[in-house]
């Protein structure tokens, strides 16, 4: 994993913890997966060579950030859906940081 990927996994890791400890509103939690998940999921990809991955629920792209790292390994693409517009908007910030891509289509329902 490239450096600028791990710090980017550990910023959005420190900014749901912190969001979730102080947001009791559910719909404002991040509600982030663990690292280990992210890493289990990173290797099925790998593993099964997926082409095409469907994520349901973005958040603020952290568990996006895994599938987009595993993709590139496969030549593949990842689509992952949000209906709030706000998470919608993080996540697209997260992507556009991290890979420099953003196409809204693929965010939001």
């Amino acid at each position: 994993m490239n450096p600028s990927l791990e710090n980017a996994l550990i910023e959005l890791e420190r900014f749901g913890k912190e969001n979730d400890s102080s947001v009791a509103d559910r719909p404002l939690r991040m509600l982030n997966i663990t690292r280990d998940t992210g890493q289990f999921l990173a290797l099925m990809i790998r593993a099964t060579s997926a082409q095409q991955v469907l994520e349901i629920e973005t958040s603020n792209g952290y568990s996006t950030l895994w599938l987009a790292d595993a993709v590139r390994a496969t030549g593949g693409r990842v689509t992952t859906l949000e209906r709030s517009e706000y998470k919608h908007n993080l996540a697209a910030r997260t992507c556009r940081n991290q890979y420099r891509f953003y196409q809204p289509w693929s965010y939001t329902i």
